[in-house]
């Protein structure tokens, strides 16, 4: 009798022997736990079995002038038939040393056929043996790195000073480009401009800060990550004057306008503030404007392109012919 047969006949009078209800369960169990294994390594003793594996595969390229946009594929799904005992090794990743692909110039092709790879994975699963690969290609999206120099800009409407301030010069950017590196497509979709983003707000004197720069698209670099940005602010000076009102397309005669004056209010900033100055805007009305009530609206030219938030006061004036 084998030692097999023996085992289990010593459970078989183990559970006809008087005991209690506890042990003859145990001994249920075992003999299904035995059972099941000797089933179990009978079963992978056969040779005719097919399965699907996922075979390690590395990509190997030259990562100082590509870069890869995706993550790589890292394995191959493929069908194979064997032995148990082989392809169960295998399913659980056991004794697959992954095959390195080597990629030239991986941007001028974005795929790799899975069949060349079989010269390479066969041999490594021997006996197994490979019957097909799951899928016809292996794709990937490497692109080339590249390198641009870019101008750095900024976007008055993210630049707010105080109430009664106002920005005199021109925003100073230093240094005034940055190198960017990265996959060519983003470094094309963002051009030849770069503008920065971060808000400026409540000002009231001169600014002068670092500034970071706004967020690269995915895998995009900058030669530095902050600039320095700095402008003149000064204050506003509420001015009032009165200021006749010109005839414009007027026919010949004698006309008046009532009131012949009106009363302008405007901002300027102190360092071009002038008490002496009054050609600074000029008011008007135009004759082919005029209304059957004979009223005609005010109309302003500003000459002096440092006034801000002007008021005219009437908005319109009546014209009269003197007979």
């Amino acid at each position: 009798m084998s030692k097999a047969e023996d085992i289990l006949e010593k459970f078989k009078r183990s559970f006809n022997t008087p005991s209690t209800k506890d042990e003859k369960i145990k001994v249920v169990l075992v003999c299904i736990v035995i059972s099941t294994t000797f089933w179990f390594f009978n079963a992978l003793n056969k040779n005719d079995y097919v399965t699907r594996i996922n075979y390690p595969v590395s990509f190997q390229y030259d990562e100082e002038a590509y870069v890869a946009t995706e993550p790589l594929p890292t394995r191959i799904p493929v069908e194979v038939s064997g032995g148990g005992w082989d392809l169960m090794t295998r399913y659980f990743g056991f004794k697959m040393n992954a095959i390195e692909v080597k990629l030239e110039t991986p941007d001028q092709s974005n795929y790799i056929l899975a069949a060349s790879l079989r010269p390479e994975i066969a041999p490594e699963l021997e006996p197994i043996t490979v019957n097909y690969f799951l899928q016809d290609s292996i794709r990937f999206k490497v692109e080339r790195k590249v390198s641009s120099e870019v101008v750095l800009a900024y976007d008055t409407s993210d630049i707010a000073v105080s109430d009664n301030y106002v920005r005199t010069s021109e925003i100073r950017i230093n240094p005034a480009t940055v190198k960017l590196t990265g996959p060519s497509s983003r470094i094309e979709a963002i051009g030849d401009t770069l503008w920065l983003k971060e808000r400026i707000s409540g000002i009231s004197e001169d600014f002068e800060d670092e500034v970071s720069l706004p967020d690269l698209p995915e895998l995009v670099s900058a030669s530095q990550n902050n600039v320095q940005v700095s402008f003149l602010v000064v204050r506003l000076f509420p001015v009032e004057i009165s200021v006749p009102i010109e005839l414009k397309n007027f026919p010949r005669g004698n006309w008046a306008l009532t009131p012949p004056k009106a009363q302008v209010m405007y901002k300027v900033p102190e360092t071009n503030f002038d008490v002496t100055d009054t050609t600074g805007i000029r008011l008007f009305v135009d004759y082919k404007q005029l209304a059957q009530d004979s009223g005609l609206v005010v109309q302003q030219e500003v000459l002096n392109k440092a006034f801000s938030q002007i008021t005219v006061t009437p908005e319109r004036v009546k014209a009269v012919k003197n007979e």
